[in-house]
């Protein structure tokens, strides 16, 4: 189990060619300030292997990401929208 309050991630992937951030108006960069704000992590209901993050960019917006953590604490982004 992550200690999720301890977490610090080592690398971000995203696959830029099926941008499915784009499809809800987030960028990569809001992706990624939100593991570095106060977030909430939860499982996903719908995939054992991906997590929920509730956060906020630096700009205030508040996220939901869906992501996989891959080994050596990697953060394969899947997608996100507006919380």
């Amino acid at each position: 189990m992550v200690d999720w309050h301890r977490f610090i991630p080592a690398n971000f992937e995203y696959d830029f060619q099926n941008d499915k951030l784009a499809a809800h108006r987030v960028t990569f960069e809001e992706a990624v300030e939100c593991f570095f704000s106060d977030y909430e992590v939860r499982r996903n209901k719908s995939f054992r292997d991906r997590y929920q993050l509730i956060g906020r960019t630096v700009g205030g917006r508040q996220l939901k990401i869906i992501f996989q953590l891959k080994p050596g604490n990697v953060v394969r982004i899947i997608t996100g929208w507006d919380a």
